[in-house]
């Protein structure tokens, strides 16, 4: 498995601007998971008040094929909605997971 740390710092830090950024993160992530082949992510809120994330993905290869499949309409309006909350996205580190403690859900 294959992860990517991000950070993601909001042009304004309010409650209606990160409800926002959750709905279309949620978006976005829904596409890289249904149409990409990611195995999905998970997002925080940190004390500093940016938001962090994870994403996990079957391989590198599969990640990097992302980047090739074209992109819907709804997805296009989803990062053009993201563009107006966040600023750069950061990508704090990525690797090959080399254990998983995480407790699985039955």
């Amino acid at each position: 498995m294959y992860c990517v740390s991000y950070r993601f710092a909001l042009l304004s830090n309010n409650s209606e601007t990160r409800r926002q950024f959750i709905e279309v993160w949620s978006g976005v992530t829904a596409f890289f998971r249904d149409d990409c082949g990611a195995l999905g992510s998970r997002l925080h809120y940190g004390n500093d008040g940016a938001f962090y994330a994870y994403a996990q993905w079957p391989s590198r290869e599969v990640m990097e094929a992302s980047q090739e499949v074209v992109p819907s309409a709804e997805f296009a309006a989803l990062r053009m909605k993201w563009a107006d909350l966040c600023g750069p996205s950061e990508i704090l580190w990525q690797g090959e997971t080399v254990a998983d403690m995480l407790v699985k859900p039955e």
